[in-house]
């Protein structure tokens, strides 16, 4: 480590000093980098310029919002210079070995059903809901250790630094991604793409070891805010580095982060997400503040099939950094194909992940489990008036095969089997299943909160007042109510405060309803934060994880700490 004095003799402005604890530990020079760096590495050092002749000094670049020309890389032909990793080679090889999945061993993911009513009656056709559940186990404690085990993760930062981050904005975003370096292991990998109107890479995919923890530091207290916003800029550079790793960690995602306007992006997104898809590789988008491009991030969620971020309070994004990988960091299975062989006319998948289908059988794929986190598949069946009473009516089976991480193999579950017992006559007393009723009213939810978001992009509130009125009507009801309902009932009024007028939903409402409808839709959370407004909501506990929420509470516990 670099003694004060050696620091003391780090380069002159145009970037302010770290804070002195930070100054301790930095090494005298910056590994990597592009020729902005050694540029920089070439100045005189601060004792030098004391003792120069004022006109002599070199000036510190001082850059204006309208000509910001951020520093770093921007060659993409050179970004397949990322730190090496030892055992990626041999994992890949033993996933070659083994293309056929075991059926042996019990993996960290299960499936099960649930059907609405247990017994029908024959004599009539009948349409029933049934409810498939693939289900994660928990991630394996190793020996002596009171954390879990977790695979190494790729990580990319794609921070705006236009403008409107000045001031305490990119301060906040500098805190939160100091946190995700402080939290990452050796094994974990991590790069930073800057953008605005362009976009540059200002830290290479370095392996998160002192020394690029070092790096990843230095880097970001660097970032400067000036520019306009192009957020297809920032994902095509964060992209190019994940497509030019030599080398990739089983685990790779994209955190995306803005609080502006971007009329551009919109008609690249489905090539950009078809880029993130071939690379292996995850995208979460972050809106910060209430101004940024809700409708634009909440569609880039929707085709990648990930959450998106609503942090109102900027204070908070920490919080949802960690929340996010936190999730990523946990993750016990990847690729989980789900196949249904339905022996009655299977009607409707309801689900948000890919899916193929026909009259007797359907396929969902769903890109991967989080620890403990479980996914519904909600189906509609048609059963026969015909049956018989002596043994159960056999109506669907389902399994999953999927790539176990922490074992590097392929599983193929124990078939799960839905089934209803056939009675002469109706049961006009007999309650519905529970977990069946909550799916359905999660999945009804969901598409109400979708369809009067619509709406109200449109300016016709009173359309989307009329739909979540129904929704929730439907909901209230119902005879049975379980803590399902009642979030879920919050979540609609919620909704119902925010589409009051126009200003009310220019102002937050947008983003936290696309927030809230895309974290239904997926069962898929990356903070706990509470939103301003009346209606406070307990809908994100029914979503974050336990590690998720360790990761949160380590993010509150070292804000609190780092605070004067």
């Amino acid at each position: 480590m670099g003694s004060k004095e050696g620091v003391q003799e780090q380069v002159a402005p145009p970037m302010p000093p770290p804070p002195p604890a930070q100054m301790q530990q930095m090494p005298q020079q910056r590994a990597g980098g592009g020729p902005w760096i050694r540029q920089q590495r070439n100045r005189p050092s601060l004792a030098q310029m004391q003792q120069m002749p004022q006109q002599q000094r070199p000036q510190p670049f001082r850059p204006s919002l309208r000509n910001f020309e951020m520093q770093g890389d921007t060659e993409v032909a050179s970004f397949n210079d990322d730190d090496l990793l030892e055992e990626v080679a041999a994992a890949a090889a033993a996933a070659q070995a083994e293309p056929e999945p075991d059926t042996s061993v019990d993996g960290p993911v299960s499936v099960s059903t649930r059907i609405e009513y247990s017994a029908l009656p024959m004599g009539k056709m009948q349409d029933v809901f049934g409810l498939v559940t693939v289900q994660a186990a928990s991630a394996p404690v190793t020996s002596g250790e009171q954390e879990a085990e977790r695979q190494p993760m790729d990580i990319v930062c794609v921070l705006d630094v236009s403008g409107s981050m000045q001031g305490d904005k990119i301060r906040q975003v500098q805190d939160a991604t100091r946190f995700i370096i402080e939290q990452a292991d050796p094994k974990d990998r991590l790069a930073i793409v800057a953008f605005n109107s362009n976009a540059t890479r200002v830290l290479r995919l370095r392996k998160m070891s002192a020394e690029g923890k070092n790096d990843g530091n230095i880097a970001t207290i660097r970032l400067q805010a000036g520019g306009g916003t192009s957020i297809a800029a920032g994902l095509d550079t964060a992209l190019s580095v994940m497509e030019r790793r030599r080398q990739r960690n089983k685990i790779s995602a994209v955190l995306l982060l803005t609080d502006g306007q971007d009329g551009s992006t919109r008609s690249r997104v489905p090539e950009l997400l078809q880029r993130a898809t071939v690379a292996n590789c995850a995208i979460y988008a972050f809106g910060f503040g209430r101004d940024h491009d809700a409708a634009l991030l909440s569609e880039i969620a929707e085709q990648a099939q990930t959450p998106f971020t609503f942090v109102e309070d900027t204070d908070k994004i920490r919080e949802a950094f960690a929340g996010a990988v936190g999730g990523l960091s946990s993750i016990v299975a990847q690729r989980v194909v789900l196949t249904m062989k339905c022996q009655v006319p299977l009607k409707t998948v309801h689900t948000p992940f890919p899916l193929q289908q026909t009259e007797c059988e359907a396929t969902v794929t769903i890109p991967d489990m989080f620890a403990l986190e479980r996914r519904d598949i909600l189906v509609e069946l048609s059963v026969p008036a015909e049956g018989d009473n002596a043994a159960p009516t056999v109506l669907l089976e389902a399994s999953a095969r999927y790539t176990d991480l922490r074992g590097n193999r392929l599983v193929q579950t124990t078939p799960a089997i839905m089934e209803a017992q056939r009675i002469e006559e109706p049961q006009p007393e007999a309650e519905p299943d529970e977990e069946v009723s909550a799916q359905r009213e999660r999945v009804e939810v969901t598409c109400a909160l979708q369809e009067a978001a619509a709406a109200s992009d449109r300016g016709q509130f009173d359309q989307a007042l009329q739909v979540i009125d129904a929704c929730d009507n439907r909901m209230k009801s119902a005879k049975k109510k379980s803590p399902v309902s009642e979030s879920l009932e919050q979540e609609l009024m919620d909704a119902r405060n925010r589409m009051q007028s126009g200003a009310a939903w220019e102002l937050g409402g947008r983003a936290e309803v696309r927030d809230a409808a895309q974290m239904h839709k997926m069962q898929r959370c990356t903070n706990t934060m509470q939103a301003e407004g009346a209606t406070q909501k307990r809908s994100k506990a029914m979503y974050v994880s336990k590690t998720q929420d360790a990761w949160i509470q380590r993010s509150k516990g070292s804000a609190s700490s780092s605070k004067p």
